[in-house]
């Protein structure tokens, strides 16, 4: 899938999960609450707004990493991107986060730069076996 439309379905899934947000705080068997008033009451549109943006900016960016690398094939695969966004840089966020406990790992030295030189055993295979070298049993 092409970058561009892979964005605009990630775009898609983030909308569904505002629109989801609206739909349960507006339920009959609770009090309406609106997503952008803070527990007095007060509007914090700004807050809200900057909230809704920063979803969709992950819902288009994780999507385009994910279309550039091919990894999604049809709208499906988008809008399920974007609508898991967060929760995805969330946990790619937290296994590449060194905790306090452990000090920082040093890169493990590639094997192909620094193998070990093979030395040969020079002992005759026979001899190894338990077989004489002329090809008799000793025993």
């Amino acid at each position: 899938m092409a970058i561009w439309p892979a964005c605009a379905w990630g775009l898609v899934g983030a909308v569904l999960v505002e629109i989801r947000g609206l739909w349960v705080a507006l339920q009959p068997f609770r009090a309406p609450k609106w997503p952008w008033r803070d527990g007095r009451g007060r509007a914090q549109v700004a807050g809200y707004v900057i909230a809704v943006v920063c979803r969709f900016g992950m819902a288009a960016g994780l999507d385009a990493v994910y279309a550039a690398a091919h990894q999604i094939a049809g709208p499906l695969g988008a809008v399920t991107m974007g609508i898991a966004a967060p929760l995805v840089i969330g946990q790619l966020a937290l296994q590449h986060e060194p905790s306090a406990a452990e000090p920082p790992r040093q890169p493990a030295a590639s094997p192909l730069r620094h193998a070990p030189e093979r030395t040969r055993d020079t002992a005759p295979l026979a001899a190894r076996a338990g077989e004489t070298p002329g090809g008799t049993d000793a025993g």
